[in-house]
């Protein structure tokens, strides 16, 4: 009986811990009209709703840190005036696997929060742009 419950036990721990691909954003297309400042203006937005903290900013290229109990994930966002990018950069206690470009599936999520946040910026900016 300990032994199933045991296996039970570690079935559903591991089984909270998934490790999914590393999901990067490639390409995703920036709403036309805008400047690259504004675009710049959009990602930083996004960004900071979500609690990331900008590292470093160069021409077209923003990295970004963020911090959730003990783990912490490093990205670079990368933007012109038609396309942006979010790769991965480094982490720490997120079971990163370089080898099989693998991570723990709350960095996935982060990314995905942090994609369509830059999209709804984006799209506000250009809104405000057109009203003006």
């Amino acid at each position: 009986m300990k032994k199933i419950l045991f296996v039970l036990f570690m079935s559903i721990l591991l089984g909270g811990c998934k490790i999914t691909p590393i999901y990067n954003v490639d390409n995703a297309q920036v709403p036309s009209g805008l400047t690259k400042a504004e675009v710049e203006k959009g990602v930083v937005l996004a960004l900071s709703k979500k609690g990331w903290m900008i590292k470093q900013k160069s021409e077209g290229k923003i990295l970004a840190n963020i911090y959730v109990r003990s783990h912490t994930a490093t990205i670079e966002v990368k933007f012109d005036e038609q396309y942006y990018s979010i790769d991965y950069i480094d982490s720490s206690n997120l079971n990163y696997d370089s080898k099989k470009g693998k991570i723990h599936k709350n960095y996935n999520n982060w990314i995905h929060n942090i994609h369509r946040l830059i999209n709804v910026s984006l799209i506000e900016e250009t809104y405000k742009k057109q009203q003006s």
